[in-house]
């Protein structure tokens, strides 16, 4: 694929007080009187046109075909779904100790809160049963409550710990797009700095997706259209995380940017979530399966598993967590990156200010990262 980053526009220079923050918010729309090209990439050997092709960002001088500007893990243009997953890849190789080793500590809490919360759900729910009848529709209300309870709550713990996860990746894919690495301590302060509206956007875009899967009691004819619901959702709120981490707005801002990027290309956004989701979840569940040998062995012979089984269970479970969800944290990111990239002519900012050092996108006058 060829490239011409370095084209500039005849009638707008670049303004002389460069370098300008690399994650902002746009100002402005896009002008709607240069809709962008059909077709991308263009094709490798293409005939001399009689004038310069219209662009998003106007008509362009013509210049020699140049190679992909691609100073970190993507070019620098709009980019191809393999382009973003091999993205997120090679920002976890070329970041793996910031990452993995984040990944490990929150790992190790996840797991350690999630028993101890199995645990004391354990207690309260035998304590109860044991004052039943056997057999009683008690008992077995006691023992479906604490089944749905402890899956919910294990639900929110995951979305707590993996929204600090999400804002370290989200950190580390940008600055690895324009070719930098990461420092531990500046990513902890970052992102520490935020924690709590980090919790808030990263549990309303991934919970509120589910909620009207709640209102599915209202019968069969609720069901259609709650679905229709949740999948909206799920798509809209995709870009929320990454928006907030990296434009360094608030909560509430954060959830309507998202919106507002995912508009004109939903299926899009929606399907390369849901491929994302579907590699990590195929992954999860192919590494989770020599550690969970033990306790399904148990259950199917109609045994509870032993001590030493759970545990096993446990780490795997752990160490699974460990690997998957920075991958699909910074898919996500990318997923963002190209979505601001066709809309608002993100690679022009992201080329110019990888070629004055990157000062722009870690270091901008609105930007702390």
């Amino acid at each position: 694929m060829d490239e011409t980053p370095g084209w500039v526009p005849p009638s707008a220079p670049p303004p002389p007080s460069w370098p300008p923050p690399s994650w902002p918010p746009p100002s402005a729309p896009p002008p709607p009187s240069a809709p962008p090209p059909s077709t991308w990439p263009p094709p490798s050997a293409p005939p001399p046109p009689p004038a310069p092709p219209p662009s998003a960002w106007g008509a362009w001088q013509g210049a020699p075909p140049q190679a992909d500007y691609k100073p970190g893990v993507v070019p620098l243009r709009p980019l191809s779904v393999g382009e973003i997953l091999d993205g997120g890849f090679a920002t976890i190789r070329r970041n793996p100790k910031i990452v993995f080793g984040f990944a490990f500590v929150l790992a190790v809490l996840v797991q350690l809160v999630r028993l101890l919360l199995g645990w004391a759900l354990s207690d309260v729910g035998g304590t109860i049963s044991s004052s039943l009848p056997r057999s009683s529709d008690g008992t077995r209300l006691v023992i479906t409550s604490g089944g749905v309870a402890a899956f919910v709550l294990s639900f929110v713990i995951g979305q707590i710990f993996t929204a600090l996860l999400a804002g370290v990746v989200t950190h580390v894919v940008g600055k690895a797009v324009l070719g930098q690495r990461a420092d531990g301590r500046e990513t902890l302060a970052a992102v520490g700095r935020r924690w709590w509206p980090l919790l808030v956007v990263s549990v309303l875009a991934g919970v509120l997706p589910y909620v009207p899967v709640l209102f599915l009691i209202v019968g069969p004819l609720g069901i259609i259209p709650m679905i229709g619901v949740a999948v909206y959702l799920w798509g809209k709120l995709a870009l929320a995380v990454p928006a907030f981490v990296l434009e360094r707005i608030g909560a509430g801002r954060a959830i309507g940017r998202s919106w507002r990027l995912v508009r004109g290309a939903f299926w899009r956004t929606w399907g390369l979530r849901a491929l994302a989701t579907l590699i990590v979840g195929i992954a999860a569940a192919v590494l989770e399966v020599p550690f969970g040998l033990s306790s399904f062995s148990a259950f199917n012979n109609g045994h509870t598993p032993s001590t030493g089984a759970l545990a096993l269970a446990t780490i795997g479970s752990g160490i699974v967590w460990m690997l998957t969800q920075p991958l699909f944290a910074a898919v996500l990111t990318l997923i963002y990156v190209d979505r601001r990239m066709r809309a608002e002519g993100l690679d022009i900012q992201l080329t110019q200010a990888a070629r004055s050092g990157g000062a722009a996108a870690t270091g901008g006058p609105n930007s702390s990262l």
